[in-house]
């Protein structure tokens, strides 16, 4: 056997054991398969204070489509005001079986804001949103899911001609309008779709036709 080959075979096994490795493990989420989360209010690590109504706004219809019942969100935050809990710091502190208590849900979802910014590089701008998910079963407090997902929306990077000082001065508009113009909302409704599909997201809950048929997918 050649070196080229053993090279090939080792290549191979290599990768085989990094795809294993990155493979998500989903026996516990299988073991609890949840029918209705609640989703409790984002933690915000970010300075942006309207970071997590927006991001609120944009969370029920994804879960939704993957075939979950889901408590609506702005009825949870007053439930959860009225009864003293108005800083999501505690409530992420909560035990999971607080919210079956309070709920009645299956599971819960917690959020964590991680960005929510625009930044400048030079004379581009790009407006980023990034956010972490962690799901639990209200009844043994298992973790069933986690996921992080990230958006970035980037200043176009054409320089429109008329020479390099005119090509840089409308690179340097188009970043300003992009940091003034461009709407998070969007951006989260983006994240939101994206972390729950397969093949690292949510798998398929009991109002979707591939309730228990997507395994395959994860």
């Amino acid at each position: 056997m050649n070196k080229f080959l053993l090279w090939l075979i080792f290549a191979m096994v290599f990768i085989s054991g990094c795809t294993s490795v990155l493979k998500k493990d989903y026996s516990v989420f299988y073991a609890h398969p949840p029918r209705s989360i609640v989703v409790v209010p984002a933690l915000n690590n970010t300075t942006e204070i309207n970071a997590p109504p927006v991001f609120a706004s944009t969370i029920t219809a994804p879960l939704a489509e993957r075939g979950y019942y889901v408590f609506p969100v702005y009825l949870t935050d007053i439930l959860l005001k009225d009864i003293g809990l108005s800083e999501a710091g505690h409530i992420h502190q909560l035990p999971p079986s607080r919210f079956l208590d309070l709920f009645g849900a299956d599971a819960v979802l917690f959020v964590t804001i991680e960005d929510w910014s625009t930044k400048y590089i030079l004379i581009s701008s790009s407006v980023v949103v990034d956010m972490k998910y962690e799901l639990k079963d209200t009844r043994t407090g298992l973790s069933l899911w986690q996921g992080e997902q990230q958006v970035v929306h980037n200043s176009d990077a054409g320089g429109g001609g008329g020479g390099l000082i005119a090509g840089l001065i409308v690179m340097a508009v188009q970043a300003a309008i992009t940091a003034i113009t461009v709407d998070y909302m969007p951006l989260a409704r983006q994240a939101n779709q994206m972390v729950f599909l397969p093949p690292k997201g949510l798998p398929a809950g009991p109002y979707n036709p591939e309730y228990k048929t997507d395994q395959s997918k994860f």
